[in-house]
């Protein structure tokens, strides 16, 4: 292993880059082992910071092209060297390998055949850490590479010279912490009868504090108290049961080993502290686990990997665990059989399958007649033996799809006993190609594959348990239960909060404790849901009805989850509370949801969007289900837009929208999303728009899964791609029939400034966009981009105007320059990223425009339906007022 441990020789003064000393640094090619870390100190917590390195490959590198050529890591540190667990870091990403971090591509990713790339990383420093650490990791590269001349900078820009923006007031800097004070924060967690927890945390302090109390509350099977004292704990005559955490330094990691009284099934953990006003947090909800020997690590067993005998074992270690009186006496206790409900199982929902129903109707996913049909591809025959390695597609989704077994569900509920009986065969032939450890496709262990795996293997266990086949029953049972030893053991550790992801594995784990509630382990998967899915939607749905997911597809996604689950928790009294949180909030989203559809029916694609063909018919579907009573009647169409621009409302923060209907004309629509790019994955979207006028789409986003600054409308300097930021509207005005926004950003790092301004023509039959870039006194290029409509074919003059043709109507597309010059403008095909599977390129074309000057440049396009639209974009933007707003 290679392992340098750098530091900088120097604190850190403000404005200064603090580099560490060394500037050349070799990373082997011994995968995860070879690693380089880099070491800085004397940082200042609450702001933000930039890395910034040059990576230079061999030349007889073969795996330059990678996306994840090297895994690049972050540690963070206080000033009294403690490390700090942060549940999240604005601008990084929760990695398996370093708790922040991200994957660096090769140098040659994007095409062309370069040796050298230029890693820069712009992160938001949480209080109270003081010190960083960069490890980069060898991961694909066959060859050794150089790390040169590291260095962390400051990257917070000045408020008054950075468009008054203050970062510290957004939700960038938001970290996860939980603060303590006397009263407690309680967890509630659901106990296996004669089984004790582990509950792991870090408390994070600054300044002396006298620690933290976890006060403990037992409860029996009821709901009532179990009195106190309980084994192992501490009390006083104010706090009768409770644990102490010392806290001796600034970050202080705790384990708490809870043994739990006779009769106890429910566990109420409050955390507090002794002072009235301490400094004192939690760094994040606390892990919980249960004992190690019941951990899925200890249940495997390589010599007897098959379900049936996972099940034995985990029972067999379980031991006094009762079998529920009901069970037929003499049933085998190593078995799933005596605590199973057939009439559970047959009734059980399922919230996944309810969701992929309302998202893609009950035609996209099936098997009928032999042939599987998954992931919009074609139907495909399946062979008597399935091959669990097939990949017929090269498609990642549809290898996902393929082993969430969701699209033998129909037949698992067939009448037909014969068509029953071959469901159930295939998933044992997926059991039995899958033993535990040894994937056939790694890629059915991903979280929401395993999920939807979950919920479709209860309802081919309710098949096998109709139909008495035993050997089915055992070892379904013991994929069922190795399945939710894994998926609660991923909600435990917290790696998902506030995802998609932690929903679809909470909603899943749910459904599995309602559907088995008799099995000893059922209480701690509903527990760990029902804190997953609570904490879950709070995070990403706030009261307003705001959704934090930057795409819209995935919050239209997130609500119908939410909607698919609403029944079920409503049904149960212990669950309706989480019911009646929610109701408000979906609410309140779905108003806002719906206003952001365009005329046409589309949602617009801003970051992670599939084809859009399908979604208007997804809000049909939710529209017609009437789940809720405010979710009934039409969904949106051209009947549905307001006229005349409109400045985003207050449900709507980070989106710009404008909508116009004209009986004569067709209708016309304009979306902006400005919102923030806080995850590595998050696409370099921000102050990318869509736009039609005269009844037909236009201007469209060319992302769907490319995150890369050239698959969306944006303008990049000097080839640099954005990174963590936000945008801010500075200013709306208008000037005669035009509306002006001024949108300021901070996602092209400190040495920019960057203004981007929306004009919309009164009638919305035209646009401008145009973006401002200041630097220092030195040469300064942007490259803008512009995708259109795959039905739009473009031409070009010699006088550098663009003419975008749709049957018997023209868009004119016109390049101008307030500061600096027009070099070039282009025309390609979109563009997709080398060797990304499941992305075939769009069949759009994308107009590229290069602008440039020193110190500063402003320009853009002006884009209307008409000549004289052009012509009043134009004396609009070469106005004086204009000028002056744009480059002040």
């Amino acid at each position: 292993m290679s392992d340098r441990s750098l530091r900088s020789a120097v604190p850190a003064q403000q404005g200064a880059a603090v580099s560490a000393p060394g500037a050349d640094h070799v990373v082997d090619n011994r995968n995860r082992w070879s690693r380089v870390s880099l070491t800085f100190e004397g940082l200042e917590a609450e702001r933000w910071y930039e890395f910034d390195a040059y990576m230079v490959c061999s030349a007889d590198e073969t795996a330059s092209t990678a996306q994840d050529f090297a895994a690049l890591g972050f540690a963070f540190r206080a000033q009294d060297r403690s490390e700090i667990d942060f549940a999240r870091v604005a601008g990084l990403g929760r990695t398996s390998i370093d708790a922040h971090g991200d994957w660096l591509a090769g140098p040659a990713a994007e095409g062309g055949e370069a040796r050298a790339i230029r890693i820069r990383r712009r992160f938001y420093l949480p209080t109270p850490a003081a010190a960083v650490t960069v490890i980069i990791r060898s991961w694909r590269n066959d060859q050794p590479f150089r790390i040169l001349d590291p260095a962390i900078r400051p990257a917070q820009p000045d408020a008054a010279s950075a468009d008054g923006i203050d970062l510290l007031r957004s939700g960038l800097s938001r970290d996860g912490r939980i603060r303590l004070g006397p009263q407690p924060i309680w967890f509630r967690h659901g106990l296996v009868p004669g089984r004790g927890l582990v509950v792991k945390g870090q408390v994070i302090a600054q300044g002396a504090t006298e620690g933290v109390l976890a006060r403990l509350a037992f409860h029996d099977v009821g709901g009532d108290l179990i009195p106190p004292p309980y084994p192992d704990t501490l009390a006083t005559l104010a706090v009768p049961a409770f644990l102490d955490i010392p806290v001796h330094r600034q970050a202080y990691r705790f384990t708490l080993k809870i043994s739990p009284p006779a009769r106890a099934a429910t566990l109420e953990i409050g955390f507090a502290t002794w002072e009235s006003d301490p400094e004192v947090a939690l760094v994040a909800e606390p892990d919980v686990f249960l004992d190690d020997d019941l951990r899925l690590a200890n249940l495997a067993d390589d010599a007897m990997p098959g379900a049936a005998a996972f099940l034995a074992r985990l029972l067999g270690r379980l031991g006094g665990a009762r079998i529920p009186a009901a069970a037929a006496e003499g049933a085998a206790a190593e078995t799933i059989h005596p605590y199973l409900d057939p009439a559970r199982l047959s009734g059980q929902p399922a919230p996944l399958r309810r969701c992929a129903l309302l998202r893609e109707g009950p035609d996209a996913c099936g098997w009928a007649e032999g042939n599987v049909r998954l992931a919009s591809q074609p139907a495909w025959a399946l062979p008597e033996a399935p091959d669990w390695a097939a990949d017929p597609f090269r498609s990642h989704a549809w290898r996902l799809a393929f082993h969430s077994l969701a699209w033998i569900w129909g037949a698992a509920e067939s009448p037909d006993r014969t068509m029953r009986g071959r469901a159930v065969a295939v998933a044992l032939s997926w059991s039995d190609a899958n033993p535990w450890g040894q994937p056939a496709d790694v890629l059915n262990l991903h979280p929401t594959c395993m999920a939807q795996r979950l919920e479709a293997m209860l309802a081919l266990l309710g098949a096998a348990a109709r139909d008495a086949d035993e050997r089915a029953v055992a070892i379904l049972g013991g994929e069922i239960v190795r399945h939710a030893i894994a998926l609660a053991e991923i909600l435990a550790q917290n790696t998902l909060a506030g995802s998609m992801l932690e929903l679809q594995v909470a909603a899943a784990l749910l459904t599995t404790g309602l559907a088995l509630p008799a099995f000893p382990l059922a209480p701690h998967w509903t527990g760990l849901a029902l804190a997953a899915l609570q904490s879950g939607f709070e995070a990403l749905i706030d009261p307003d009805g705001v959704i934090a997911e930057p795409s819209y597809h995935r919050r239209l996604e997130i609500l119908t989850l939410a909607l698919a689950l609403l029944p079920i928790l409503e049904a149960r009294p212990d669950l309706a509370s989480l019911a009646a949180s929610l109701e408000p909030r979906l609410a309140n989203a779905w108003v806002s949801l719906v206003d952001l559809f365009e005329p046409d029916g589309v949602l617009p694609p801003f970051d992670d969007a599939p084809d859009p063909g399908g979604r208007n018919r997804w809000l049909d579907r939710l529209a017609a289900s009437r789940i809720r009573p405010w979710i009934a009647g039409p969904p949106p169409g051209p009947g549905a837009v307001h006229a005349g621009p409109a400045f985003p409302a207050a449900a709507r923060p980070g989106t710009l929208l404008a909508r116009r209907q004209d009986a004569g004309t067709g209708w016309s629509a304009f979306t902006a999303d400005y919102g923030p790019q806080l995850h590595p994955q998050d696409h370099r979207d921000c102050t990318s728009f869509t736009f039609g006028t005269g009844g037909l789409r236009w201007i469209t986003e060319g992302g769907g899964r490319q995150p890369a600054a050239r698959a969306h409308n944006v303008a990049i300097p000097d080839g640099r791609e954005p990174g963590a930021g936000t945008g801010v509207p500075q200013a709306s005005f208008g000037l005669g029939d035009a509306t002006v926004h001024l949108i300021a950003t901070t996602v092209h790092g400190p040495n920019y400034r960057h203004l981007r301004a929306f004009v919309l023509l009164e009638d919305l039959s035209g646009v401008a966009v145009l973006d401002r870039f200041l630097t220092e006194s030195r040469p300064l290029s942007v490259q803008g981009f512009l995708h259109l409509d795959p039905a739009v074919t473009v031409a070009l003059d010699s006088s550098r105007r663009v003419f975008g043709l749709r049957g018997a109507r023209q868009l004119h597309i016109v390049p101008v320059a307030i500061a600096g010059r027009v070099n070039d403008v282009g025309v390609s095909r979109a563009w997709a990223a080398p060797q990304a599977a499941d992305r075939e390129p769009a069949a759009g074309t994308v107009l590229t425009y290069d602008l440039s000057g020193r110190e500063h440049v402003a320009g853009g396009l002006l884009i209307a339906a008409s000549a004289e639209g052009v012509g009043r974009l134009l004396r609009t933007v070469e106005g004086e007022a204009f000028r002056q707003r744009l480059t002040e």
